[in-house]
């Protein structure tokens, strides 16, 4: 009974309640404030139009061209180092392709100088084997030519003692005769 009650009171109170602002509109929307709330608006758009048109603007204006003419600066600086760089990079290569035609005439230089300190160590060491060569070659030359005077006499020898041993017998001017024969086919 009391939910009833409750709720037979609360509509009641609803109506109540909207009757009283029923005649009230939103204060923003009433017409009979308009004038002064466009006087206001009139007033505030002024102010503000004048503080950002003669504090901030200015100002920001000034800030955009302090922008402006730093980003010039830097772009002429920029451009000012690139051309430097071209201009360093042109001259190393001329400088690199310097020292690379100097290494080269220095490494030929040094080549021709080697080849011929070699061309005169080689002749002096030719002549000097050619002359030991030579030196043996007459050494060897005159060991044969003592060596064959004695083969002839030790092959006449040799040749008797063998002929004694088979049974036969020659003279010794045969025996010396055939020796030399011999070792003359021998020699040549």
């Amino acid at each position: 009974m009391a939910s009833e009650t409750l709720g037979a009171d609360h509509p009641a109170d609803a109506a109540a309640h909207g009757a009283d602002h029923a005649g009230a509109a939103f204060p923003p929307f009433d017409f009979s404030t308009f004038p002064s709330q466009l006087f206001w608006l009139a007033i505030s758009f002024v102010l503000l139009y004048v503080l950002l048109s003669r504090l901030v603007l200015p100002k920001l204006g000034g800030i955009i061209e302090q922008r402006k003419g730093r980003i010039a600066a830097d772009l002429d600086e920029a451009a000012r180092m690139k051309t430097e760089a071209d201009e360093a990079l042109v001259e190393m290569d001329k400088q690199l392709s310097v020292a690379r035609s100097d290494a080269r005439a220095k490494a030929e230089q040094a080549r021709s100088e080697i080849d011929a300190k070699i061309s005169e160590i080689t002749a002096t060491k030719t002549a000097e084997l050619d002359a030991k060569l030579s030196e043996a070659e007459s050494r060897i030359d005159g060991m044969k030519s003592a060596a064959m005077a004695n083969v002839s006499d030790i092959a006449s020898a040799t040749t008797a003692a063998i002929l004694a041993q088979l049974g036969t017998s020659a003279s010794d001017a045969e025996i010396e005769a055939t020796v030399r024969k011999s070792v003359d086919e021998v020699a040549a």
